[in-house]
């Protein structure tokens, strides 16, 4: 009974927490905040995105899959047709390795509400990149 008191007690400051940074001003969307921390260690977002280890994610959405030219993807990736619509991001975030066997990208974001808020998050970023200064 001590360690389930226990650990409710930890999961109540757990929650505390978390609660207070919410009320604190962070007017980051719960998408924003899980994009910067599973996703935007890869994949840009800021000006012209950058190219890094995957590419830039700003108007990914309605893009042509594998078409970025400043971007080496892989063959699987690019044997994919289509544009990137919210559906098909969903189905690559669950397993990319089901949607196309092969591709670079191997983690996977396996809760539906989360990835629902993330592609909700990209749909909010730019399609162009400003120029740069």
């Amino acid at each position: 009974m001590r360690n389930g008191l226990i650990t409710l007690g930890v999961a109540s400051a757990i929650f505390a927490i978390a609660g207070a940074g919410a009320q604190g001003g962070d007017t980051r969307s719960k998408g924003q905040v899980l994009f910067e921390n599973r996703c935007a260690r890869c994949h840009g977002i800021g000006g012209d995105g950058g190219v890094g280890l995957a590419p830039p994610l700003p108007g990914v959405i309605g893009r042509k899959i594998a078409s970025r030219d400043d971007f080496l993807y892989s063959a699987a990736l690019k044997a994919r047709t289509g544009a990137w619509t919210p559906e098909l991001v969903d189905q690559y975030l669950a397993n990319p390795q089901a949607f196309a066997p092969g591709a670079d990208m191997e983690v996977p974001s396996p809760d539906p509400v989360e990835r629902q808020a993330i592609i909700q998050y990209l749909t909010t970023l730019p399609t162009t990149a400003p120029p740069r200064s």
